[in-house]
């Protein structure tokens, strides 16, 4: 059975897949939304996509698997208690829940929830179903990078390019507890000036336009802010590059323990790039290509099929590419 066929039966198990929030408000999680709902409607697998609002309770029918995350953004306010979730709590209805706070999910049957998060050093504690994805069976999460929101037949051509741009497709950005990147795109940028190549940052844009201009870059590098290098948090970025048909490097050393031998990785982020700017057009498009067969386990397509699967806590029996 292949991955899309095991995904429409294994979804047969519920009425349909309802994605809460961020139709019309902008968070980037709303780009893994739009991902998420471009798989289940290509499939053929029931789904609706509606915002977080009170009116939309009306939609969410019995046995219903609802996928939602609690983010919190300009244009999404945070939730500090109960009473500010939209969400309706329900006996009849499955959540998959990513970061929603304990005075939310302590009000769902535990039978009902799954608890998602992406990888981190602390999903090594629990059993492994491949590489970057654990399952903590007891407590019902399930951690996940969220990969590439091509399906592996849609993998770009590998291309290699000689222009002096990059293009870096999100957001440079920080907060109150440095979580975010902006001295490592710093350093980023100082590095690829000593090249003569120039970093052009590029926010909200159709994935048409992030493939294209990914492509048209001269390397796509996938640069963690310290807090995720610390805890191996794995960028989307870097699977969406390889799926685009770029080489995929980055500083999160986990990636070594996934891509292996056809990965570039080094503590100095000048070292690392040097060694990607010294390949010639065979070895990259080489090295492209192997990291293409390792990136058809890390699809939404895939990831969707692990969450679904771990409904059942049957995730040992699923055999990746």
């Amino acid at each position: 059975m292949d991955i899309i066929e095991e995904l429409k039966k294994e979804s047969k198990r519920f009425n349909k897949i309802a994605i809460w929030g961020l139709r019309r408000r902008f968070n980037t999680f709303r780009y893994i939304y739009s991902g998420f709902y471009r798989v289940l409607k290509k499939v053929g697998v029931p789904v609706i996509w509606v915002e977080d609002e009170m009116k939309n309770q009306k939609f969410i029918k019995k046995n219903d698997l609802i996928i939602s995350a609690d983010v919190v953004g300009k244009m999404v306010p945070e939730k500090l208690k109960f009473e500010d979730y939209n969400l309706p709590v329900r006996d009849d209805v499955y959540y998959c829940l990513h970061n929603f706070k304990e005075i939310f999910t302590g009000k769902i049957n535990p039978e009902k929830l799954l608890k998602l998060q992406g990888y981190n050093n602390k999903a090594e504690n629990y059993e492994k179903i491949y590489k970057g994805v654990h399952f903590d069976k007891k407590n019902k999460i399930l951690y996940q990078p969220w990969g590439t929101n091509l399906f592996p037949e849609e993998f770009k051509e590998p291309v290699f390019n000689k222009n002096k741009f990059i293009f870096w497709v999100g957001s440079v950005w920080n907060d109150k507890n440095g979580h975010g990147n902006i001295n490592e795109i710093n350093e980023l940028k100082t590095i690829l000036k000593k090249n003569n190549l120039k970093f052009i940052n590029v926010r909200f844009v159709p994935d048409w336009l992030n493939t294209f201009l990914i492509r048209n870059s001269r390397i796509a590098p996938a640069i963690g802010g310290n807090h995720q290098v610390e805890v191996n948090c794995l960028p989307c970025r870097m699977f969406k590059n390889i799926s685009y048909g770029q080489l995929g490097f980055s500083n999160v050393k986990k990636f070594n323990d996934i891509f292996k031998d056809c990965n570039i990785y080094d503590e100095n982020m000048e070292k690392m790039i040097d060694k990607v700017l010294s390949l010639n057009k065979n070895e990259y498009i080489g090295l492209v290509k192997k990291q293409q067969e390792i990136c058809k386990n890390y699809t939404y397509l895939q990831h969707l099929n692990n969450i679904l699967k771990a409904f059942k806590q049957n995730l040992y029996f699923f055999k990746p590419f």
